[in-house]
């Protein structure tokens, strides 16, 4: 089996990209790709979690400054 690397968005999307054309030529079963999709799914939930977060910060560090001009 290959080697996933999750440490960042795009190692993980090159990753699922190696994993669907391992499955396509079918060089790893059905069930291990089932399980190791579901996993990159819960990685990109986590990774889209992280980025809005990173937003709701930026947003707020405006608002402040928006506050602060206004007063």
């Amino acid at each position: 089996m290959t080697r996933i690397n999750t440490a960042t968005h795009e190692k993980a999307r090159r990753s699922l990209g190696r994993l669907i054309r391992q499955y396509q030529t079918d060089e790893i079963e059905s069930q291990a790709f089932r399980d190791i999709i579901y996993a990159m799914n819960t990685l990109l939930a986590y990774f889209k979690l992280d980025a809005e977060i990173r937003i709701e910060g930026r947003l707020d560090t405006i608002e402040d400054a928006i506050k602060e001009k206004t007063t």
